[in-house]
């Protein structure tokens, strides 16, 4: 038996899986105060109580960085940057513990159990409440990457300053811009728009990585038009031979719980 989590900034999916598969997903708000951080370490002990673990994996959304595993460059969770999250998770368990961004996780559960493909090249975007993208190549998160941070891309300036792509179409900056929750904005002008800048980030993206298909996860993709998106690369200089496949994500909000058990059926091997 695992046990397995997906972190995000405004929820937390964790399950107990066997031979494969999971089942009675816990779900529950992310507490992004500095304590929210011991509250799931609660949830996740309580979970595991009387079990015989021989792994836990997971994800959040942040880089991991030195021997303890302190959480950084983690803009959605600033109550938690700094604190030593892989070190205290391994306290609870007897076991391997594996914990890696949450885009990593998420892009492995798709090219594997979804919309993506385990032969050549797979990129999973996610436009959340953060922006960010993965490159899965030949169905393993690509090595040759050590981080993966493509929300910070810079792909206009205003007033001189330059915009990261994360600005531009992220959930916490349109909430920030309209002083409203993206899911109650309804103007088919502010969504347009957003599919633009979608399509200037992905462009890039796409001529770094060539992928042969990109796969498109995160609440803000409920209303952003993947037609738009594609009729907007059609309109930028083509680079590339040919475009690559659009899909949305088939996994929902599980991708990351999927993700954690392909990482860790590929960690045995």
């Amino acid at each position: 038996m695992v046990l397995v989590f997906d972190v995000g900034a405004t929820h937390i999916r964790a399950a107990l899986a066997e031979h494969g598969k999971f089942s009675d997903v816990v779900r529950l708000n992310t507490d992004s105060e500095a304590a929210g951080f011991a509250s799931f370490l609660g949830v996740i002990e309580e979970m595991s109580k009387g079990k015989r673990l021989s792994a836990v994996a997971g994800c959040m959304p942040g880089q991991l960085e030195g021997d303890e595993g302190h959480l950084a460059l983690a803009p959605n969770l600033p109550n938690w940057v700094g604190l030593p999250v892989g070190a205290r998770i391994k306290r609870l368990f007897d076991c391997q513990v594996s914990v890696l961004n949450d885009v990593e996780l998420c892009g492995l559960g798709e090219a594997f159990a979804g919309a993506g493909t385990m032969h050549g090249v797979t990129v999973y975007v996610t436009v959340s409440t953060g922006v960010n993208a993965v490159r899965i190549l030949n169905g393993k998160i690509d090595p040759s990457i050590r981080q993966f941070e493509l929300g910070k891309l810079l792909i206009s300036a205003k007033g001189g300053r330059p915009e990261s792509l994360e600005t531009l179409i992220g959930g916490a900056s349109l909430e920030y811009r309209r002083h409203l929750e993206p899911r109650m904005i309804h103007d088919p002008a502010v969504w347009k728009h957003e599919a633009q800048d979608l399509a200037k980030g992905l462009y890039d993206i796409m001529l770094a990585w060539t992928p042969d298909i990109v796969v498109f996860g995160g609440g803000m993709m409920k209303d952003i038009d993947l037609a738009a998106v594609r009729a907007e690369l059609e309109q930028l200089p083509r680079a590339l031979s040919d475009l690559p496949h659009l899909e949305r994500a088939k996994l929902g909000d599980l991708g990351g719980l999927h993700g954690a058990l392909v990482w860790l059926g590929q960690a045995k091997r």
